[in-house]
This record gives C-alpha cells, sequence and structure tokens, in this order.
C-alpha cells in the first residue's frame, strides 16, 4: 500500500520571474498561491489554469461566475483561446497567463507557473482610469481564501485516483 502525500497550498511572496510575465502597468495588487505536489509536471500550466478554474463541480463553478460578476469581469466562456472566460495572453508549457478587464475599472491577470514540484498561481490587479480600490480590496479576504481552495482542490484530484 503507497502513502499518498496530500498537496500543499501556501501563500508565498511574488518572485521577479513571475512579476516579468505579467503586461500590467501600475500594479496596485499581488498575491501568489503556490502548491506542492509531485505532479506538477504531469500537465501544462494551461492544462493546471483548465483544472483549477474550469474543471470544478456546477457548484463552485456558480461561486466563480457570482464573484466574477460582482466585479464585473469582462469574460467569454467557451470563447478559443481562453480558460474559464478569461482571454489566455500568453501560453507556454511552463506558463499561462489570463487576463480580464473589469467594468469597475481594473485590469486583471492570473499567471499559473508548473515546475519541478510546484504550481504557482499569481494574480496581478492595476488600475485603469476609472480605478475603484474599495471594489478591489473590499473582496480580498474571500479572493485568497477561494483561490487556496481552488488550488488545493485541484491538487488533491491531480495526486487521488480520480486522474
Amino acid at each position: 500500500m503507497s502513502v499518498v502525500t496530500p498537496p500543499v497550498v501556501r501563500q508565498h511572496g511574488i518572485s521577479d520571474d513571475l512579476l516579468a510575465l505579467t503586461t500590467l502597468t501600475d500594479i496596485a495588487y499581488i498575491d501568489c498561491h503556490v502548491l506542492e505536489t509531485t505532479t506538477a509536471t504531469t500537465r501544462t500550466a494551461q492544462q493546471w489554469a483548465h483544472a483549477i478554474m474550469a474543471d470544478v463541480p456546477d457548484t463552485i463553478r456558480d461561486q466563480l461566475a457570482a464573484a466574477w460578476s460582482r466585479i464585473e469581469l469582462d469574460l467569454h466562456p467557451g470563447a478559443p483561446d481562453t480558460v474559464a472566460g478569461w482571454r489566455i495572453a500568453l501560453a507556454t508549457p511552463e506558463r499561462v497567463v489570463l487576463r480580464a478587464n473589469s467594468g469597475l475599472g481594473f485590469h486583471g491577470e492570473l499567471v499559473v507557473e508548473v515546475d519541478d514540484g510546484t504550481v504557482r498561481i499569481a494574480t496581478f490587479v492595476a488600475m485603469g482610469e476609472s480605478w475603484t480600490p474599495a471594489a478591489w480590496f473590499s473582496i480580498v479576504p474571500g479572493h485568497l481564501a477561494f483561490v487556496r481552495s481552488l488550488l488545493e482542490r485541484a491538487g488533491q484530484r491531480a495526486t487521488g485516483p480520480a486522474l
């Protein structure tokens, strides 16, 4: 009988290499979560992004849609070159940059990066001309908890018998 070590997710500081991937300027908010898993390189970054945000039960998909609707993200679910409606701005096997604009005046990018033993997801939020800081910063605690739970779920599915 083999012992399966559950994936570990932790919040982590942003690295220069992740920061270099964003196309945004005037960044007002950054966070990064890291999933430690031996299965990291079994998927591309885009496949991990899909597992984290799109390959989820309907209840979670509904929660994501509601959260993104509250901050008026301009998403295009089902469109080519998107993940869960987020436009793919850059994709390599190791990295994917997803972008969405908000009707509340800010721009967001998610960067998923895969390397040996880790999957990192970073959130970048930049100011637009009609930026409303309260609109974003009021949801940060919920955002952090939700991202962590999505990453944990994707990590558990990658190491469990479901895959």
